[in-house]
């Protein structure tokens, strides 16, 4: 089974996809729990998926009406593919490759002011009681103020080896994992280094945060689990059967840490049929070790214990990560899955970890919503709609928006753009729509563009 699903991924043509996609959401079997107050924020977007759990759900019921209202171009200087907008205190922050952090207002795209880190960025931004975050390739941490962009504090570490990855804001605490192989924490108010554990392994991957814990994928193919309160290990996972760690974030939901390595493999047959995905559980469950078939794992949240694995596929991603899913309203999680009829396009189904089946496809009967699966391509979650973003938005796989409460897609046209220098990278990731009062932000060929949808 698995040889044939090698086989149509080869063979399967790059077609241009139209976003328009096939049949009404089927009813779940169980009912999930609805993301937590946690999970869920509704002004601002303040950090990478808009929580510390990364769950990319925003309690914000948007519109269909998609009108671009405002776009910014930052070339020569160019993002990173995985870089998303954050938004705080009425200003979206980017950081650019060539070493500045950008604030624009988020209703006009106004510059308001422009810090200069002399070194690249190469993730996003956080955000909070005034203060935006972010981490340098020299190995330096900053914390500026909002209202006026002056350095508020500056902390390095190494500088032979720097960051890559994003901060997450939980317990108080600024934390994030360096290439030199050590994940910090530190005071967002002084950037004093609160405490640091030492894992030996490059760490490339942004960390996710919950009940008093952080998690995070390291090079050693291991996952850990920290005690934000004095850096303490409380976990760590086996190794696990992938190449890297790198780009992207765990999510925490359900008492669960979900992660995606870099690396071919998927539990998933041709179609989401529910006999279809009985029996290849059923395959799986009599043969558990077969690690190679996984490229999704989940972790118990409080003791690290590998849970049975879940119907996925490896799928929207130029031979990086497939990236993370978002978590839709009533608990369930939203991934790519294959679309009802196709043999090599894909879609957007909608996962129950109670069951560890997909129970429902965001399709309309239209042809909306399906894609080729070599296209890199992340979910964002709200009240009423999942947003499916291209990094590249005038390639294949053009963006759309499933309501859920209509059941129809919308097409999102692309953006406007200078069409100067591509970003659909082999392996860079993407970034996931933000959202914040009524606005949708995405990033595409190094341009970040504002769409309204009321």
């Amino acid at each position: 089974m698995k040889q044939l699903h090698l086989k149509q991924r080869i063979q399967r043509p790059l077609v241009y996809m139209a976003m328009a996609a096939t049949m009404a959401i089927t009813s779940a079997i169980s009912t999930p729990m609805r993301p937590t107050t946690a999970e869920t924020q509704a002004v601002d977007w303040p950090q990478v998926q808009g929580n510390p759990q990364r769950t990319g759900f925003v309690a914000e019921t948007l519109g269909t009406d998609f009108k671009v209202v405002w776009t910014r171009a930052f070339q020569p200087e160019k993002i990173y593919p995985q870089v998303q907008g954050i938004v705080h205190q009425g200003k979206v922050f980017v950081g650019t490759e060539m070493g500045n952090l950008y604030a624009l207002d988020a209703a006009t795209g106004a510059q308001a002011w422009k810090f200069a880190a002399g070194s690249p960025i190469l993730a996003s931004a956080a955000a909070t009681d005034g203060k935006v975050f972010f981490a340098a390739l020299d190995g330096s941490v900053y914390g500026v103020n909002v209202s006026s962009g002056a350095q508020a504090w500056k902390t390095k570490i190494n500088a032979r080896v720097g960051f890559s990855t994003s901060p997450v804001l939980a317990d108080g605490k600024l934390m994030l994992g360096a290439r030199n192989g050590v994940f910090y924490a530190f005071d967002p108010n002084s950037g004093a280094k609160l405490w640091e554990y030492k894992v030996g392994f490059p760490l490339l991957q942004t960390a996710a945060a919950n009940n008093g814990k952080v998690y995070f994928g390291a090079m050693d193919m291991r996952v850990y689990a920290l005690n934000t309160s004095n850096g303490t290990l409380a976990w760590k996972s086996n190794k696990n059967f992938q190449m890297a760690y790198k780009d992207y974030w765990p999510v925490v939901h359900q008492g669960k840490v979900l992660v995606r390595p870099m690396g071919w493999g998927e539990l998933g047959p041709g179609n989401t049929t529910d006999a279809a995905q009985n029996a290849e559980l059923a395959a799986y469950d009599a043969d558990p070790g077969n690690a190679s078939i996984k490229s999704l794992y989940i972790y118990d949240e409080a003791n690290g214990n590998e849970l049975p694995a879940v119907i996925h596929w490896d799928s929207n991603t130029m031979n990086g990560a497939s990236a993370p899913p978002c978590v839709d309203k009533d608990g369930f999680l939203i991934m790519a899955a294959p679309a009802t009829g196709e043999q090599y396009k894909t879609g957007w189904g909608k996962l129950n970890l109670a069951t560890r089946k997909i129970v429902g496809m965001l399709e309309d009967g239209t042809g909306s919503g399906k894609g080729n699966r070599d296209e890199n391509l992340a979910v964002t979650c709200t009240q009423n709609l999942v947003l499916t973003m291209h990094t590249q938005e005038y390639n294949a796989h053009f963006n759309g928006a499933f309501d859920q409460t209509t059941n129809k897609w919308t097409l999102i046209g692309a953006g406007r753009t200078n069409n100067r220098m591509s970003n659909n990278t082999q392996g860079g990731g993407a970034n996931p729509a933000s959202i914040a009062n009524g606005i949708v932000y995405h990033i595409s060929w190094h341009e970040i563009i504002a769409r309204s949808t009321r």
